[in-house]
C-alpha cells in the first residue's frame, strides 16, 4: 500500500482552481509558495474561480445585510444581532466539541485497557449534552 502524501494535494487543488489565493493556501496547508508553484506548472492546473466568485457574493450579501440590520428600528436591530451572535457560539461550541470528542477518543483508544463502558456512556453523554445545547 502507498504511504500517504504529506500534502492533501486534491483539496489543494480545489482550492487553487477554485480562485482562492495562493498565499492563503500555501498558509493553510503549511507549504511553500514555490511548492505550490512548481505544482500547479507540473499537473497543468488553472483557476476556474467559482470558489472565489461565492465568497466574494457571500461579501456582497453580508453588507446587503448589514445595510439591511441598520435600517430597522434599534430594537429589532438589537434582536437580529443577538440572534446571529447566538448563531457564531453556537457554532462554536459545535466545533469545539468535535476537537474534545476527536482527543477523548485518542485517549480512549490509547488507554482501553483502563477504560470501562461506564466510562465511554459518561463521556458521551456529556457530549450528547453540549450539542443539544447548540441545536
Amino acid at each position: 500500500m502507498a504511504r500517504p502524501g504529506k500534502y492533501n494535494w486534491e483539496a489543494i487543488r480545489e482550492a487553487y482552481e477554485g480562485g482562492l489565493d495562493k498565499k492563503d493556501i500555501c498558509k493553510q496547508y503549511k507549504l511553500t509558495p514555490k511548492l505550490l508553484s512548481n505544482k500547479i506548472a507540473k499537473a497543468k492546473w488553472t483557476v476556474g474561480g467559482h470558489l472565489k466568485a461565492e465568497l466574494d457574493a457571500f461579501c456582497e450579501h453580508s453588507k446587503a445585510m448589514a445595510q439591511n440590520i441598520e435600517a430597522l428600528h434599534p430594537k429589532n436591530q438589537e434582536l437580529v444581532l443577538k440572534k446571529i451572535d447566538t448563531l457564531a457560539e453556537d457554532n462554536e461550541l459545535i466545533g469545539n466539541n468535535r476537537k474534545i470528542a476527536k482527543m477523548l477518543q485518542g485517549i480512549i483508544v490509547t488507554n482501553r485497557k483502563e477504560i470501562t463502558i461506564n466510562n465511554i456512556k459518561n463521556i458521551s453523554g456529556v457530549i450528547r449534552d453540549i450539542e443539544s445545547i447548540a441545536n
